[in-house]
């Protein structure tokens, strides 16, 4: 039986060899589009490999997207409500949209320690005296002005990430720091340096300086509070629940002390309003996710984007068309950018090149020995 199976598959093969189904130059060759096939699937299981060892890079530029998109819903509400109400009306959206997921995914309010709560509500009172004193300096100083000395904030979060979380803060971070903070002036050009339509500067502007130089030490320290928390492991949402709490209590009071409760009108606005909430809350998640994955410098360097992105908006829906200055800082910003980018993918190369090579050290030792 055994002979007559032997001779009937012999018999097969020779039939299909004369009939073409196989190719006898072919025999022990591979399948040229299986083999395309397996490059391909390759090639994109590294392209995605290489987005998923960066995410903190593409987390920080959604936010800042985000974060633009919001500031440009911002023009069809300020007409109609006051900015204290305006804060209220987004930090009340974005506790809305944190309670609801950290009660379906089952993750507790409570903190895991004392220290982890002082964290919590350190991170949402500094956040929100940022806030406050931002829409002060706005009272007394040009927008231009407060912008410029709030986006200065990565040279003290280098500083304070150095000091409080041991990261390194080299002479190259210092210069993409001073790219970057050139760009957010010649973009903002500010007044004290570029002159404005008065010639007379007044005393009350120096207090607005003085409120925005508060704004830019608090965000610095709000953005170390956030990369202390993320490397500890603590959930995103409930960082979120905490500020957004305080934010919106605190808020609340102010928009109460000074009197300034309106009703939104009917339509765009309100839309613009719940969008503002919605943007918002995904741009703080984002933010402190992606602190828990990067540096606190680079995180802070990434975010000078969204001035661009807000020109990139302000052109398509506003048509508003920057000059030739501001549009020497966007190239500032974005070559700062990009090489802050590339310094980190060149670290992550060399750590993965340092941890293969001792791998290859171990497995040659443990070779020897054994």
């Amino acid at each position: 039986m055994e002979g007559k199976e032997a001779q009937g598959s012999d018999t097969t093969f020779l039939e299909e060899l004369t009939s073409g189904v196989l190719d006898k130059d072919n025999i022990c060759q591979p399948d040229a589009r299986k083999i395309s096939n397996a490059r391909d699937q390759t090639r994109s299981a590294n392209v995605w490999w290489l987005i998923f060892r960066h995410r903190g890079v593409a987390f920080v530029l959604l936010a800042s997207f985000f974060s633009a998109l919001h500031s440009v819903l911002a023009r069809f509400v300020k007409e109609d409500m006051h900015p204290i109400q305006i804060s209220f009306t987004r930090f009340l959206h974005q506790l809305l949209f944190a309670l609801p997921v950290l009660t379906f995914s089952g993750i507790s309010p409570k903190p895991e320690s004392k220290a982890v709560l002082f964290m919590l509500i350190a991170r949402g009172v500094v956040g929100t005296i940022a806030l406050t004193s931002f829409f002060y300096a706005f009272q007394y100083t040009s927008v231009g002005d407060a912008t410029a000395v709030v986006f200065g904030s990565p040279v003290f979060v280098g500083m304070f990430a150095r000091i409080f979380l041991k990261e390194p803060f080299g002479i190259l971070d210092f210069m993409l720091v001073v790219i970057v903070i050139g760009g957010v002036f010649l973009i903002s050009q500010p007044p004290f340096l570029f002159g404005g339509e008065e010639g007379e500067r007044h005393s009350t502007e120096y207090i607005g300086a003085l409120f925005a130089l508060g704004t830019c030490i608090c965000v610095s320290l709000t953005t170390i509070l956030m990369g202390k928390m993320g490397k500890l492991h603590i959930n995103t949402f409930k960082i979120v629940l905490y500020y957004a709490a305080l934010a919106t209590s605190t808020t609340a009071l102010l928009t109460t002390i000074f009197q300034v409760w309106s009703m939104p009108s009917c339509g765009i606005v309100r839309f613009a309003l719940v969008g503002m909430g919605v943007l918002n809350f995904f741009s703080q998640c984002l933010i402190t996710y992606s602190l828990s994955l990067e540096r606190s410098v680079f995180v802070s360097i990434l975010r000078a984007n969204e001035v661009i992105f807000a020109y990139l908006l302000e052109f398509s829906i506003f048509g508003v068309t920057p000059s030739i200055i501001p549009l020497i800082g966007v190239i500032l910003v974005l070559s700062g950018s990009i090489l802050a980018s590339l310094k980190k993918m060149w670290l992550s190369r060399k750590k993965g090149v340092a941890k293969r090579r001792q791998s290859e050290l171990s497995n040659r030792i443990a070779m020897e020995l054994s």
